[in-house]
């Protein structure tokens, strides 16, 4: 399934409206990125220091538009996986694991 560019970053904008209200101002510092592709196939990627650390490298979720559409048949199914992938790489910036992580 192809999208254009515009409408890809409106689900990632639709994802990060449904992480509650209590989270948001842990948000306002981690820059969003769409890119068009990762070179191992990813669906997002996390960098940065996290909430719980000083320092290092500002925050930024990187979410990978090609890698949804080839996984995804539809706009819903687009929406929900991207909706899985913000959760997940913002869960890093809460300083979870991998393991940690339910998506």
């Amino acid at each position: 399934m192809r999208v254009s560019l515009d409408r890809f970053e409106a689900a990632v904008l639709e994802a990060l409206g449904t992480i509650p209200a209590e989270f948001q101002p842990y948000l306002e510092d981690i820059e969003f990125v769409v890119a068009a592709r990762s070179a191992d196939g990813a669906l997002g990627h996390y960098d940065g220091a996290t909430a719980l650390e000083r320092g290092g490298l500002p925050p930024r979720v990187t979410v990978y538009k090609d890698a949804h559409e080839v996984q995804c048949e539809s706009w819903t199914a687009l929406v929900t996986e991207v909706r899985r992938t913000v959760l997940h790489e913002v869960g890093h910036h809460f300083g979870m694991d991998e393991d940690d992580l339910p998506y």
